[in-house]
Parts: structure tokens; C-alpha cells; sequence
């Protein structure tokens, strides 16, 4: 359904809460004593929640199984946390991450889902739900590990059908709030991590960016509270500042991978995302 103008009220922190306390009771319905532990992580975890927008991200730390019996089980836990909140809009966007406790300190190798980005949240932001923490002398996450994953998912995620999404920004601001802001702030954030080897948490790197691209920034920190007031002018401010985000971003990730001599992902960075043009 398209989104118009400022949305209906979103649901609160407290909503978001509520899912995650229930995605926690289906982990332990569905585990049982396999289920270690549980995180509140992203934005519930360190700050700069938006109801309107943001996903609910949670943890899931497991005893350590060779079967599929834990990955299915995980795979169960997004449908029925749905059903138990039918009309939640933020149960939709639960995110289940999970690996074992050795995953955890050291990475994932393998097991489970989770990306050394939201390793590293775990590690300095994540919140215990359940269980016991067991987080002590992990193993943080190298600057080089984050910029290759970034860019593997900047190839992965940023195809022909979503490059030809950031050239239509009318089409951009008709699909919402949510939508355009994760496309504006995905390169921001990419960028942020890239230069600081930290977290790109919404409000950080839009406070730290500087330079072309500032007005659009700042509009979709803005919309990912207040929704989109002026729907035409916020198409103009895609159409003059979106694509120098993304070129920047790619410019500067090819070089940082040319650096760490990973040439084939550069080359397709700058390929999909040439310097003009």
C-alpha cells in the first residue's frame, strides 16, 4: 500500500518491545534448553529508535548443533511472532539474528546469521533479554572485515531493479518513509563505518557527514520521524542529491578494497556505480 503524506500514528518503543518480548517467548517454545540467550540489538538497543521506520532486531545466542534442527526452528520464530501480532507493522519487521556463543566471540564461520556489523553491536550495545551473558573477551570484528562485508552487501542487496529505484525518486517517495530513508542513509552509514571502523548508527553518521548530499541527509533523519510532509519537494531533493551519496560511497569503498587487494569487488563497485554520469 502506498504511503501519502504524513502517515496514521505509528506504533511506540513500547510496542516494539512487546514484539521483542514475544519473539523471545517463541525461541523458548521453539528451542526449548537449546536457547542460550537473547539481545535486544539495533537502534532498541543503542539509541535513535523510530517507530515509523526502524526494523526490531533481536539475538538469539544457541547451544551448538550440527543438525538443521536449530535453523529450522529459527526460521519458524518471524511467521509466529506475525500471527501473535496480526495488525503490527513492527512485528513485520522483527529481525532474528543468531549464532552460537563461539560466534559470538569470534564469528559466526558459518553458523547461523550474524554479520560481523551486528556482531559488533552485540558485543558493545546488545541488551540481555534471556539467559546468561556470556560476551566476555570476544574477539571484536576488524575495520577490513566490516568494509568487506559492507561492500559484499552493497553487490549483493544493490541490483539493476534497485539502481533503477534511485533513479525514480517520485517512485522513491510513493513507496514511504521507510523506503526512501533506508536509501538515503545506507551510504551514509557504509560511509561512517568505511572512515571510523564503528557502528553506522543513523544519528552518528548523519551528524558526521559533511559535504554534498547534507540537505538530504538531514531531510530523511527528519522523515523517519515526522513521515513526508511535501511529497514533490522531497522528490526534487532525491533527484538533485541521491546519486552523488551512492557514487561517493562506491568511490571510496573500491579504493579501500583496492587498498586491501581485493580488486574483482572494487571493480564491480565502480562499475555499478561509475564516478559521472
Amino acid at each position: 500500500m502506498i504511503e501519502r503524506g504524513r502517515p496514521a500514528p505509528p506504533e511506540s518503543e513500547s510496542d516494539a518491545r512487546r514484539v521483542l518480548a514475544g519473539a523471545v517467548d517463541v525461541a523458548k517454545e521453539e528451542l526449548g534448553p537449546r536457547l542460550a540467550a537473547a539481545f535486544t540489538l539495533g537502534s532498541l538497543a543503542h539509541g535513535g529508535f523510530a517507530p515509523l521506520v526502524s526494523d526490531v532486531d533481536v539475538a538469539l545466542v544457541v547451544e551448538r548443533s550440527d543438525d538443521d534442527a536449530v535453523a529450522r526452528a529459527i526460521e519458524r520464530i518471524g511467521g509466529a511472532v506475525r500471527e501473535r501480532h496480526p495488525t503490527s507493522a513492527l512485528a513485520r519487521r522483527l529481525s532474528v539474528f543468531w549464532a552460537d556463543w563461539d560466534g559470538v566471540r569470534r564469528g559466526a564461520a558459518g553458523l547461523g546469521r550474524l554479520p560481523e556489523l551486528d556482531r559488533l553491536d552485540l558485543l558493545d550495545a546488545g541488551s540481555l533479554l534471556y539467559g546468561e551473558d556470556r560476551r566476555a573477551r570476544a574477539t571484536r570484528p576488524s575495520r577490513d572485515d566490516l568494509v568487506r562485508e559492507a561492500a559484499e552487501f552493497a553487490l549483493r542487496k544493490f541490483d539493476a531493479a534497485y539502481l533503477a529505484s534511485l533513479r525514480d525518486p517520485t517512485g522513491l517517495v510513493a513507496a514511504g518513509p521507510r523506503t526512501v530513508t533506508k536509501a538515503v542513509l545506507f551510504p551514509v552509514r557504509f560511509r561512517y563505518t568505511l572512515h571510523t571502523g564503528r557502528i553506522g548508527r543513523n544519528d552518528d553518521a548523519s551528524r558526521w557527514h559533511r559535504g554534498p548530499g547534507q540537505h538530504l541527509v538531514a531531510a530523511a533523519m527528519r522523515w523517519r520521524v515526522e513521515g513526508i510532509d511535501d511529497l514533490d519537494e522531497a522528490a526534487r531533493l532525491l533527484e538533485r542529491e541521491l546519486s552523488g551519496l551512492y557514487r561517493r560511497f562506491a568511490s571510496e569503498y573500491a579504493a579501500a578494497l583496492s587498498a586491501m587487494g581485493r580488486d574483482e569487488p572494487a571493480a564491480l563497485l565502480r562499475a555499478r556505480w561509475p564516478t559521472s554520469g
